[in-house]
């Protein structure tokens, strides 16, 4: 009961990956609009690069979700290799938030409330699916 719930989260952790990978790239056109403050000198050195990491993380989030999705299908979570994808992947996903803290010193940052909102989901999604891919890792012992 337990080993089908933890696949049951990481099914819908990968489908949110997924929308998150389409997300990114949808928001992607609003790149340059949301530099627009910038000095003319820094926009040109920071929107293409800006840019082109939205484009990446989007890009780079579908497959991750997708394997995830996949290996957690009620087909494929018995398999050692969908274990290890899943595993693989909950420990990928438990670096979002690192990187978040790492990356992102500015303090008005952590006084935008949908910013907030997106580390905590994302803290949250992390310790889950690292549960979760523990539980089935366990489960095949």
């Amino acid at each position: 009961m337990l080993t089908r719930a933890a696949a049951v989260f990481l099914q819908a952790a990968g489908i949110t990956l997924i929308l998150l990978g389409l997300l990114h790239l949808l928001a992607t056109p609003n790149i340059p609009h949301l530099l627009d403050a910038m000095p003319p000198l820094a926009y040109q050195h920071a929107v293409g690069p800006t840019t082109l990491n939205h484009v990446l993380v989007g890009l780079l989030l579908l497959p991750l979700g997708f394997s995830t999705w996949v290996a957690a299908g009620s087909a494929n979570r018995n398999a050692v290799w969908a274990r290890r994808i899943l595993l693989a992947n909950a420990l990928t996903v438990a670096t979002f938030p690192v990187a978040l803290v790492i990356f992102m010193r500015r303090p008005e940052y952590y006084h935008a409330t949908l910013f907030v909102a997106a580390v905590t989901l994302v803290i949250v999604i992390a310790l889950c699916m690292l549960t979760a891919a523990a539980i089935m890792m366990r489960a095949s012992k």
